[in-house]
């Protein structure tokens, strides 16, 4: 109807458009009254308050940014040394698994023949990142161990370091999930949105930088932290002696575990599963006598308290009722709470963790997560620690002699303290060795003791097996084979079932050239050691004097170190006058 209308009296739209675009229109007065100044800022003020709490809610510019930037974080094996790649300088978790010692590692096995033929190229913005300090935000490995591979690529040895965890988040114990979030970190679980940042929980930490202030102010107030699990991981693996100390630190570790939440996108809800069963598959637990260091509630629960992993999963699962489930649960507790200080709570303060584990069982019935009664009788329950240390299936020293050389090469070779610290290294050995002959003869040496063995294959008689007990012959072989690409040892075996190896451990000095033998032995030991140490810094042969297992290696570090530059002449002179015993 409007536009009947004016078509009768100005004619069409379009022409009335046209009419205008040819015109100056008159200046149309503006209202001469304007928004008061405290109004235009309040109303400023709202705005940014309103994006600040959406952005805290559902971290959506923070979960683009860091996103973007964690995929940009990107490397590639390639031929050869890397030119870029960035080293962890220490760190409990880089230590243990070897990666701080990469360099070092790296120039011993460099002094012996050896090269590198592949290694990671870093991108422009990772490498930049890890000279920050900032860690690759890629999935890292929960627990760490050495593995030997015979020539067929299958392993022959893996370190008996972590055999108890979860291997996926459904293994997990829902009755598990909810105490160590209650604990820990209660709004892990609840996302606000598929964004939001499980790294970051704001009201704990406010807290915790208010109570902080408030300690340092002089107030009797409690300290508490405001790390979540994330944080905490990156605390304990990657921070200089596990700990946080300074403000700087903690950014650095908040960074480092919001750039591996993201490293997948923006959505965080997969990770916030990944980071519950990283945590308890990861979580220091001090060390046991006979164990050595303990690493993730499976492995806790085993060398504490002699309990098998799967056997509490199946307890938790059953009704509140039931006879064992109190117990499993008390023990798990126990875990979940000596996490704070591991050493204080399960070696020196038992009683102290049997308290903690029962005011977080009441804590948690008031949390509705467990009823009244079933968190009275968790309370009640004995925390039994196992008398002894747990029992490991070790084969027998025949089987194992090929194995426990390659380790004891390795230990010289890498420059390590003992075969405790080589068994904690991320380390995968290829070797030479071939398992199904090395098996064969290790069976052979067996039969060998049979006396209907050896009537069968006819070595009874002069010169052989005529009499005596064949059980008491000790057997040994090692086997090279010819290859284009050198001698390769295939066998390493005997038949003596004991520590002792008779083919490597065992020198035969004979004849009046015994004495030459020795020494040309010891001077040729000692130029090893000054090929070997020679180019190493004061720190490092410092600290080969403080871990020198051998008077031999002891003396050789303290002489570099007392005499740098020193060349091999001098060095094998000072030798010759070095005193014995």
């Amino acid at each position: 109807m409007a536009d009947f209308k004016i078509r009768a009296r100005y004619g069409s739209v379009t022409e009335i458009l046209d009419w205008f675009r040819f015109r100056e229109l008159p200046s149309i007065p503006m209202p001469s009254w304007r928004f008061p100044k405290w109004l235009r800022w309040s109303l400023l003020g709202c705005l940014v308050a309103g994006a600040v709490l959406y952005e805290l809610r559902t971290s959506a510019l923070q979960s683009r940014i860091l996103s973007s930037f964690a995929r940009k974080m990107s490397y590639a094996v390639g031929n050869g040394p890397s030119p870029n790649i960035v080293f962890p300088k220490h760190g409990p978790f880089d230590v243990r698994a070897g990666y701080a010692l990469i360099p070092e590692f790296e120039r011993r096995l460099a002094a012996d023949t050896f090269r590198v033929t592949q290694q990671a190229r870093f991108s422009a913005e990772l490498e930049q990142a890890t000279r920050w300090g900032l860690l690759p935000p890629y999935a890292e490995r929960t627990s760490t161990e050495l593995v030997i591979r015979g020539m067929d690529g299958q392993p022959l040895f893996q370190a008996p370091v972590a055999g108890y965890a979860f291997n996926s988040f459904e293994e997990i114990p829902p009755l598990a999930v909810k105490s160590l979030l209650i604990i820990e970190n209660r709004e892990l679980s609840e996302p606000a949105d598929s964004r939001t940042n499980p790294v970051v929980d704001w009201d704990r930490l406010a807290k915790a930088a208010v109570l902080y202030t408030g300690h340092k102010l002089g107030l009797p107030v409690p300290v508490e932290g405001g790390s979540t699990l994330a944080t905490q991981m990156v605390k304990y693996r990657h921070s200089y002696d596990g700990k946080t100390d300074s403000a700087l630190a903690k950014l650095r570790q908040m960074t480092n575990a919001s750039l591996q939440v993201y490293h997948q996108g923006p959505d965080t809800r997969e990770e916030r599963r990944r980071i519950i069963l990283d945590y308890l598959n990861s979580i220091p637990l001090a060390a046991a006598p006979g164990y050595g260091e303990i690493h993730g509630i499976g492995n806790g629960l085993y060398a504490w308290f002699g309990l098998q992993l799967h056997d509490v999963r199946r307890l938790l699962s059953m009704p509140d009722d039931h006879p064992g489930k109190a117990g499993a649960f008390k023990h798990l507790l126990a875990l979940m709470c000596a996490v704070k200080a591991p050493s204080y709570y399960l070696a020196r303060n038992r009683d102290d963790l049997d308290a903690r584990a029962s005011y977080f069982a009441r804590m948690l019935a008031n949390a509705q997560v467990i009823s009244k009664d079933f968190s009275e009788r968790v309370a009640a329950a004995p925390i039994s620690f196992a008398s002894r240390p747990p029992k490991r299936a070790l084969t027998s020293y025949a089987e194992s002699k090929a194995i426990n050389e390659i380790r004891s090469k390795l230990v010289t070779r890498l420059g390590l303290p003992g075969l405790y610290e080589l068994d904690r290294l991320d380390l995968e050995v290829e070797s030479t060795i071939n398992p199904r002959l090395q098996h064969s003869v290790a069976a052979l040496f067996e039969k060998l003791h049979d006396p209907a063995f050896l009537d069968g294959a006819g070595l009874r008689g002069e010169r052989l097996l005529a009499k005596g007990d064949p059980s008491r012959v000790v057997y040994g072989m090692m086997l090279y084979e010819k290859t284009p690409e050198g001698n390769m040892l295939r066998v390493v075996t005997d038949s003596l079932n004991a520590p002792f190896d008779i083919n490597t451990g065992m020198k035969m000095q004979l004849g009046s050239t015994a004495k030459l033998r020795v020494l040309v032995h010891y001077l040729d030991v000692a130029a090893s050691l000054h090929a070997t140490l020679g180019g190493a810094d004061d720190e490092a042969l410092s600290r080969m004097v403080a871990n020198a297992r051998d008077p031999i290696t002891l003396w050789a570090a303290g002489t570099l170190l007392a005499n740098p530059g020193i060349g091999i002449d001098a060095f094998l002179a000072l030798a010759m006058d070095r005193k014995y015993s």
